[in-house]
């Protein structure tokens, strides 16, 4: 099996609940690292997730929606957050995906875990480039796609500015 790109950084993370989350905690846990793994994310900038017991360089949460309010009162109880070191997953869209999106819910749950790790890797947010292209995984596309293609997966663009 091809390696993919050679490593460039290691970052490591713990996972952790806020809240009564219904979502299995085991199938979250192997959600983002499959996530993590795959040569189609971050993993193609020379990323290298590694999952910690406790610590890490971030922490990452599955968390009720009461609860992800609770982080930043820039945050919302309808979707995901990323918080300093703390990137949030709201348990609803984990379990349901969300209504503006056209996709999976399996392609959701890709897209959100690489969305708000792009904002502690330090990206911001992106917008649809042509309709009918990819969206970028920074787009917000928990609230649509702007005629753009769901896309769980970040840019040749996306990759070079986290790293790669």
């Amino acid at each position: 099996v091809w390696p993919g790109p050679a490593v460039r950084r290691v970052v490591t993370y713990s996972i952790g609940t806020r809240g009564a989350v219904r979502s299995d905690l085991a199938a979250f846990t192997a959600s983002a690292a499959a996530t993590y793994a795959d040569p189609r994310g971050w993993r193609a900038a020379g990323i290298d997730f590694r999952q910690v017991p406790t610590g890490g360089d971030f922490t990452l949460w599955l968390a009720s929606p009461s609860e992800v309010v609770r982080f930043s009162t820039a945050c919302s109880s309808f979707y995901s957050c990323r918080v300093g070191r703390n990137v949030i997953i709201n348990d609803d869209r984990f379990a349901t995906g969300s209504p503006s999106w056209p996709g999976s819910v399996a392609d959701y749950r890709d897209m959100v875990v690489n969305h708000e790790t792009g904002h502690w890797l330090g990206l911001g947010h992106a917008s649809c480039p042509a309709a009918g292209r990819l969206a970028p995984v920074m787009m917000q596309q928990s609230k649509g796609t702007a005629g753009c293609l769901p896309n769980p997966w970040p840019t040749t663009g996306e990759l070079r500015a986290a790293g790669g």
